[in-house]
């Protein structure tokens, strides 16, 4: 199995992505970004302005990008993965919490 890396982008954690940055390096287009936005699954920094996305908002649109070109999902598709996704994430962290409470003997 051959892996090939076509690109890579470093993008600082603290910088701020306009809607067509994101649209530029994550695979997905403007409209298709703006669905996933109304639909919830990708918040904007400033729900009211609604035009500034964070570093994890990349990795999130990439992650919708792959999944739309894996399995042919449709935004509402896309949307619920990824907030089911974003469920598990946050499932896991609590019991990794949870786990580095208990004695190490239980474990």
């Amino acid at each position: 199995m051959k892996i090939e890396i076509t690109e890579a982008v470093w993008i600082d954690t603290h910088h701020q992505l306009t809607l067509t940055e994101l649209a530029e390096i994550s695979g997905l287009s403007q409209g298709e970004l703006q669905q996933l936005i109304d639909l919830g699954a990708l918040p904007p920094l400033n729900a009211s302005a609604g035009t500034e996305f964070g570093a994890e908002s990349l990795e999130l649109a990439r992650t919708a990008c792959r999944l739309r070109d894996d399995l042919e999902l449709d935004a509402g598709a896309l949307a619920l993965v990824l907030r089911l996704l974003e469920r598990i994430h946050g499932l896991e962290a609590e019991m990794r919490a949870l786990q580095a409470q208990l004695p190490q003997r239980i474990l």
